[in-house]
């Protein structure tokens, strides 16, 4: 038959029960209620908010906003020969981005397991897509695909305007890649931690008032 033992330490009341096994030896066990457990869990999560995610989603979504508004722009050109315009990235990888920022900003807003291992989803998604964006960008800032078929000087002010344009659109993808490679390292560690804590493993403490 199990039994509960009562011991104060620094004014803390921490309740164990014991529960005896075959041998008669006694083994004991940390109670806990879903009360205790909630705490503990939202503790655990709160090391997420450790890395500022309101501001690193915040500049996600500045990002993509302004990759977005920039790719418009290129696509409006009169020669289609920028690589990062013919694959679409300044579209779907602008949407990957303020999703990933938007999931970020509601998992600090209202912490919970569930928006932070979503943030953490979208973030992974949103660093190979910035490394993809990098790569791309950085090509076109090369002048790998540049074409034009008018006359030098022409060509030569639409050569400069695009390749810098291409070299300002790779600095927000390496922004892009080290801000969510933050998020996601900080989403890990606090749902790793929050999946390794059970309820065996939980004290739930009271203490004076």
């Amino acid at each position: 038959m199990s039994s509960s033992q009562t011991t104060t330490t620094n004014g803390v009341v921490v309740i164990t029960h014991v529960y005896p096994d075959g041998n008669g030896m006694g083994v004991a066990g940390v109670a806990s209620t879903p009360h205790c457990l909630g705490q503990t869990v939202f503790s655990v999560l709160g090391s997420f908010r450790a890395g500022h995610p309101k501001a690193l989603g915040t500049v996600q979504i500045m990002i993509g906003l302004m990759m977005l508004l920039t790719g418009i722009v290129m696509a409006t050109a009169p020669w289609l020969d920028n690589i990062g315009v013919a694959s679409g990235i300044f579209v779907w990888g602008s949407i990957i981005y303020v999703v990933a920022g938007s999931l970020t900003v509601a998992a600090d807003n209202k912490l919970n397991k569930c928006l932070v291992k979503g943030s953490l989803g979208m973030n992974v998604v949103a660093t190979v897509t910035a490394l993809t964006g990098i790569i791309l960008h950085s090509l076109d800032s090369a002048g790998i695909m540049l074409y034009c078929d008018n006359p030098y000087y022409f060509c030569q002010q639409y050569w400069v305007r695009s390749q810098g344009i291409s070299g300002v659109l790779a600095v927000f993808s390496l922004l892009e890649f080290i801000v969510s490679i933050c998020v996601s390292s900080f989403a890990c560690r606090a749902v790793c931690l929050c999946c390794h804590s059970t309820p065996e493993s939980m004290v739930c403490c009271t203490g004076y008032t």
